[in-house]
């Protein structure tokens, strides 16, 4: 708000504590007031570079003249205006609690005030218009700082920054933006540091993606899987009643959960333990109130981070600087259950060398059940054209012939059992009036859409300067998640009644097919606990070098449950028992026995998995040299970590472990300097290799490659190429060798005859790495005009060979001279010497093998802007991928098969993926919108297309804020208090049926049942 009168005028000679709020004489010359015991400073004198100091500031919200009182006072410094420096004092600012440097405090404080500020020297700071920034002691204009200026640490204010503004990784932890020790007072917004080690402002070769605390809450996400899915880059994403542990994962471009690296403060994360057999990292283990935020690479980065990095990088960075207490509340829930509820405390505490912070997260969800939706309520699918998905036993049962003739006395050669029926005395009789009828069951009417969830969380962080070039850095994360996720009724299919089973009617061994009724649905329940930790050194030598050396651990253990498992073996037992109290009866309409009877046929199902992981890294960064183009920047470093897993599973028992030491490099030079524009090097390289040798397979090198040039001032284009691996899991190469005896196969060598042959299967510990090459081209441009506007778009385009899978065992048997080493036959007979054929089959061997390969291409489009009006500031956005190709080779000699808009089980890859949105935010009032978009694409079942297409899907959210200090004015009662209230899926757009699901009905690759979900949230500072 423009102000009624001159700020100069109200406070000028105002002395608080140490510190002083002055006004300026003139416009042209700045007044710097001599503070007790100092010597006046010139404005105009030079400064040496020097580490900017912290200030432990406890600042209420408090009309902008009355904070700065409070600034000046407790940081000893002496604030300035200069005249035309105008506001209206009833512009509240803060507050701020916490340790910051000077700069840091004031670019938070004036963040909504219109008002920026420069420092002058190393006790005073002016504040005034931004506009004013343009008119320097000499009249001339300038909108961004000149080169020299960075390089003499010269201090400078740009106006506010849009929310892609980069800064090097050690702003973070200060809470000040530094450059080689050398401060940059701009405004602090994302510290991007994924996709290199080497310090960066701005972009890099490889677009980042950054998701900051700001945009998670506006999201109205719940976890880190919540904030993915607007990720367009990642086409599909699983829901949770995927897998039974209820795990979720990333999984950039499509190419398998194991291909996407994830990070927690940059330090790379090794399977978690229920998820052994994917080799992949449950992200739900990470609870979200202790995320700061999350930077997706949309790259690879083997040859900065090592394995996995294939189709990109997530990075999860945890809360360091917390300057306050809060309390977050959030609860939420969907039409007939899924009620989720999260809750946090976080706090923190800080002195002049010592900094601590405090997350403690609970989160729990209740189940969200089958019978809720009508797709999982009613599984026969013909009405759509589909299958009928339902049980061939319901309840009452159905009765077969165990002979394929009619049932004796009936008709036909099935009925089901009557209405009402005791299953006592029964006769062929009784049966007449349903002879030739079957009774399916939807057995998907309990499993769950969402399953049940409790988990408990803690993160702590403690860093401690232990001289001035040298800071100890400690942290935990802990987590215990229980998870349950119900499975369908168990119906009985196919079981043998003996003949003298006492309540077979029929005096002849018949089959029948039933639901167990009084048996609760089964369940999956895994209890999950985490402990991660990380210490580490950090420091400098002299002015240009840095170096840090760090260690982590983390364990993981999971408690897999299996409850009301239902053994076959047990039911048929129980079918062949004599004694009817104690012989199963399935020819009654309910339960085919007593309680205790029916709990004597659940199996004990319990395994225990492990997971370990321990890494040592050390690295240095500095100046290599400097050449006429500028400064040559270098990282070099080593790491050692291993792996440990113990699968404890009755069939597939695997522990065993590795260990991989590398080296890496990289190296950033400019080949042309910077230009006069000053927006940094016209041309520069950046290099990258790493060497990784592994325990069990070998070693492997990665190299990448990068270039950025900036044509003009506004324009900046890119590019970059590297290779990238997943070496093969430990699950893979070691999981048990195991026989499948007399399999009868046609043998295709020897005329299609049949033999009978042994599979052989498991682990195969001659696997090598996938391998994989990428490259991205594109540009960034940020126009002079409308400094606010970020328009992005970039070209990639990954290719996978060698690919770990496994081939039908007809695939083998047609290309054998390409698997020869898999097949064990025996001495031709005299016969097959003469009809020119090879001995027979005896064994094969199916298990895994390094086979195929995958071509992906296409681009990246972001688009963001900031408006601010007199009506409020806005801030569109958009951010989409348009996939090209998606190609494999799964089967050898065949041609490589497109699955860009095909629904696939394996997810389905649509031909764009768009996500937008639209924030408003004024006086203490935000409204935010995000719209998900996909196109239609074509459905496929078993046999291929159906002909059927599948509509496009667009699913809005909406979410409204209030920051109540701001809105009502300051208040004991709710300073520091906020309210949000969202919709997710506001139109409540649930999915079509599609046959890509089989039995589930739809593509859990692109939508799930969930539908509509309300939520609010309650966040309160202290």
């Amino acid at each position: 708000m423009v102000a009624k009168q001159v700020i100069a005028g109200l406070v000028a000679s105002i002395v608080v504590g140490g510190g002083r709020l002055l006004a300026a004489d003139a416009p042209n010359e700045y007044l710097l007031a001599q503070a007790p015991g100092e010597a006046a400073q010139s404005p105009q004198s030079p400064q040496s570079p020097q580490s900017p100091q912290s200030h432990s500031l406890d600042i209420s919200r408090l009309p902008i003249i009355d904070a700065l009182k409070e600034f000046a006072t407790q940081t000893g410094l002496q604030v300035s205006f200069w005249p035309d420096a105008q506001t209206d004092q009833s512009v509240l600012v803060g507050p701020l609690r916490g340790k910051f440097t000077a700069e840091a405090a004031l670019t938070r404080l004036l963040a909504s005030s219109g008002l920026a500020f420069r420092r002058t020297n190393a006790r005073s700071l002016v504040v005034m218009a931004p506009s004013l920034f343009g008119t320097p002691r000499n009249g001339a204009t300038v909108s961004e700082p000149e080169p020299a200026q960075l390089a003499e640490g010269r201090p400078y204010l740009r106006p506010r920054q849009p929310p892609t503004t980069s800064f090097p990784a050690d702003a973070a932890a200060s809470g000040s933006a530094q450059l080689d020790g050398r401060s940059t007072y701009a405004p602090i917004d994302e510290v991007i540091v994924t996709g290199s080690r080497i310090e960066r402002s701005g972009e890099g070769p490889a677009p980042v993606q950054v998701f900051s605390r700001r945009t998670i809450d506006s999201l109205g996400a719940a976890s880190i899987p919540d904030v993915l899915r607007y990720v367009p880059q990642q086409p599909f994403s699983q829901p949770e009643h995927f897998y039974y542990s209820a795990a979720q994962y990333s999984q950039m471009r499509g190419i398998g959960v194991d291909t996407t690296l994830i990070l927690i403060n940059g330090r790379r994360v090794v399977p978690t333990s229920n998820s052994l057999t994917l080799n992949a990292f449950d992200l739900n283990t990470i609870p979200l109130a202790a995320v700061d935020k999350i930077e997706v690479l949309s790259d690879s980065a083997s040859a900065i981070y090592g394995a996995d990095a294939m189709g990109g990088v997530v990075n999860v960075v945890l809360k360091k600087e917390i300057p306050q207490p809060v309390v977050d509340v959030q609860y939420g829930g969907a039409s007939g259950g899924g009620d989720l509820l999260r809750a946090s405390l976080s706090a923190g505490y800080s002195t002049d060398r010592f900094r601590s912070s405090m997350i403690f997260d609970y989160y729990s969800r209740d189940f969200l059940l089958g019978a809720e939706r009508g797709l999982w309520a009613d599984q026969d699918y013909s009405r759509y054209g589909g299958t009928d998905y339902r049980s061939i036993g319901g309840l009452p049962g159905t009765v077969r012939s165990s002979t394929g003739g009619n049932l004796p006395g009936l008709t036909s050669s099935f009925a089901t059992v009557p209405e009402g029926s005791t299953g006592v005395g029964l006769t062929p009789a009784d049966f007449a009036a349903t002879a030739g009828m079957r009774n399916p069951a939807t057995t998907s009417s309990t499993l769950s859409i969402v399953p049940e969830v409790h988990q408990r969380s803690l993160a702590l962080f403690v860093e401690y300067d232990l001289s001035a070039g040298m800071t100890a850095v400690a942290e935990v994360l802990y987590t215990n998640r229980e998870t349950a996720s119900q499975d369908e009724i168990y119906s009985v299919q196919n079981a043998k009644v003996p003949v003298d089973n006492p309540f077979n009617p029929f005096g002849q061994p018949v089959y029948v097919d039933f639901l167990l009724d009084g048996l609760q649905p089964r369940q999956f329940v895994h209890d999950l606990e985490m402990v991660r930790g990380s210490v580490g050194l950090r420091g400098h030598l002299g002015s240009s070098w840095q170096w840090e050396i760090a260690a982590t651990a983390s364990t993981e253990t999971d408690d897999a449950i299996g409850t009301n498992q239902v053994s076959a073996a047990r039911v048929n037992a129980a079918l062949a028992v004599t004694d009817p109290a104690r012989a199963l009866n399935p020819f009654v309409d309910g339960p085919a026995g007593s309680p205790e009877l029916l709990a004597s046929l659940i199996e004990p199902n319990v395994h225990h998995h492990f997971s370990r992981g321990r890494q040592l890294s050390a690295f240095m960064r500095g100046d290599l040299f400097e050449w006429s183009a500028g400064r040559v920047e270098v990282v070099v470093g080593g790491e050692w970590h291993d792996e440990k897993i113990n699968y404890d599973d009755a069939l597939q028992p695997v522990e065993n472990e590795r260990d991989v030491q590398a080296l890496f490099m990289e190296l950033r030079a400019p080949l042309i300097g910077r230009a006069a524009h000053g927006r940094g090097d016209v041309l520069s390289m950046t290099l990258a290799a790493r060497l990784d040798d592994y325990s069990d397979f070998g070693s492997t090198v990665n190299p990448q490659f990068g270039l950025m040039w900036r044509p003009a001032r506004d324009l900046l284009l890119r590019a970059s190429y590297g290779t990238s691996f997943r070496p093969p899991s430990l699950f893979e190469l070691h999981a048990p060798r195991m026989t499948t005896m007399s399999v009868m196969v046609p043998d295709p060598a020897r005329n299609d005859a049949l033999g009978s042959v042994v599979l052989v299967s498991g682990g195969n510990p001659d696997l090598q790495p996938i391998e994989a090459e990428s490259m991205t081209a594109g540009f960034v441009l940020t126009p002079s005009a409308l400094p606010q506007l970020r328009l992005l778009a970039n070209y990639w385009r990954i290719r996978t060979e060698n690919r770990v899978t496994l081939l039908h065992f007809t695939s083998l048997l047609a290309n054998e001279e390409l698997f020869g080493d898999r097949f064990v036959r025996d001495a031709p007979t005299p016969a097959d010497t003469v009809a020119n054929i090879p001995g027979q089959l005896l064994q094969l061997d199916i298990s895994r093998l390094n086979f195929g390969r995958l071509d992906t291409n296409g681009v990246d489009i972001e688009a963001s802007y900031e408006i601010a009006t007199r009506w409020g500031d806005f801030t569109p956005r958009l951010s989409a991928t348009w996939v090209n190709e998606f190609t494999a080779i799964e089967v050898p000699k065949t041609p490589p098969v497109d699955r860009v808009g095909i629904a696939s089980p394996s997810g389905s890859i649509p031909r764009w993926r768009v996500v937008g949105g639209l924030g408003w935010k004024r006086n203490g009032v935000g409204l935010s919108t995000t719209l998900d978009w996909r196109p239609g694409y074509m459905d496929a079942g078993a046999f291929g297309l159906t002909g059927r297409r599948l509509p496009s899907r667009t699913v809005v959210d909406m979410q409204a804020s209030f920051a109540m200090d701001e809105l009502l004015g300051p208040s004991p009662l709710w300073d520091d208090l906020s309210l949000q209230a969202g919709v997710k899926n506001l139109f409540d757009e649930l999915p079509p049926f599609a046959d890509a699901g089989f039995f589930i009905g739809f593509d859990a690759s692109q939508s799930d049942l969930i539908g509509r979900l309300g939520y609010v949230r309650l966040t309160k500072g202290f």
